[in-house]
């Protein structure tokens, strides 16, 4: 080490050093630079004080929202045909739009000729078709569910890329979901998206993953498709899953696959909501399958607020429910319209361990 023979070298020192390393912040983090040098305070009192310095954190909040189960197969594809290609989602079209982000289940494959089931449950579409969801708004969509493999591992690999070819962001995958995660930044926050298939992977499969995600300053997301089909109270599996995801690190369980709404849990102060249902499908035989619930999702600093807007789904048309119907939905599945919660202080993997 130099001899550092007087202070007042140390302070021309230690003076150019700063100026520099503040050069590179304002060229490289201009938003998030800690203001370390106060001008006109003397240097060794600044680099020595104990006072923490604050990352100001984002003005705007990151505005998500989530739907459930998209099947654009079977009846779906069969009334597109007798209608046009707009009418599924007509009427939603500027509400998937207005957030900065909207992510779904897609259940299914995509090919150029597909093969057209009116009363089975292999689930494949056209690009054409398929377009319909990314213009009406959705940017994200899970692959981690029982009918993204239809028809083999090839055009699992093809619908993912058709989905790209698209505009929207496929993640997840129905065996190997920790092989593609979704990232993205909104309004200065990074999220994660981990898939999870529960009839084709174990809970414990992704749970490196989401300590990796969380490691790195994301806010992680699991997007598991799971639980009994039909069933409004969420399996023992579920529930055990949920929580191991959140002690691993989770921000919010987010699910899909039982075709119907089930219940919200705050574990740990983490939102856990089961189950969306169904927001296009056509299962219309019952009346909880023709149903779902759209989450609003808005995340910032301190905070996360849920907005829980039900949709109907009649004759393969999506709307909005109305006052009444929304407070009767809410009211059976014990939830508010509105709900806003408290982002905990410490949700690293690594202290909760």
């Amino acid at each position: 080490m130099f001899p550092i023979r007087s202070i007042a070298f140390m302070n021309l020192y230690l003076s150019c050093v700063f100026s520099l390393g503040a050069v590179i912040g304002t060229i490289v983090l201009p938003s998030y630079f800690p203001e370390i040098l106060v001008p006109g305070a003397p240097i060794l009192e600044q680099l020595f004080e104990t006072k923490p310095h604050q990352i100001i954190p984002p003005t705007e909040p990151a505005r998500l929202l989530f739907v459930g189960d998209i099947m654009l197969a079977r009846g779906v594809e069969w009334r597109i045909g007798k209608t046009n290609l707009e009418y599924p989602l007509s009427d939603v079209t500027e509400y998937l739009s207005a957030p900065n982000l909207t992510i779904g289940n897609f259940e299914g494959t995509i090919r150029t000729a597909p093969n057209q089931e009116l009363d089975g449950f292999t689930f494949d579409t056209t690009p054409t078709i398929a377009k319909i969801i990314a213009a009406a708004g959705i940017d994200f969509v899970s692959l981690s569910n029982n009918h993204s493999d239809n028809y083999g591992s090839k055009v699992v690999t093809s619908t993912r890329s058709t989905i790209n070819d698209l505009g929207m962001t496929p993640f997840g995958d129905p065996y190997a979901s920790t092989n593609f995660i979704g990232h993205t930044t909104v309004n200065g926050i990074a999220i994660s998206f981990i898939g999870f298939h529960a009839f084709g992977e174990e809970p414990e499969s992704i749970v490196d993953a989401i300590k990796d995600q969380k490691a790195a300053g994301n806010f992680v997301i699991v997007f598991p498709h799971w639980g009994n089909e039909y069933e409004v109270t969420p399996s023992v599996a579920q529930t055990d899953a949920a929580h191991l995801f959140i002690d691993s690190g989770a921000d919010a369980i987010i699910g899909a696959h039982p075709h119907v709404i089930q219940t919200y849990e705050n574990y740990k102060g983490i939102p856990i909501i089961y189950s969306l249902g169904n927001f296009l499908f056509d299962q219309s035989w019952s009346t909880p399958t023709s149903q779902g619930l759209t989450l609003g999702f808005d995340i910032d600093a301190e905070s996360i607020t849920m907005s829980f807007v039900p949709i109907s789904i009649i004759k393969e048309h999506v709307t909005l429910m109305n006052t009444d119907d929304t407070s009767k939905i809410l009211s059976e599945h014990n939830l508010p319209l509105v709900l806003k919660i408290s982002r905990p202080t410490i949700q690293s993997a690594a202290t909760q361990q």
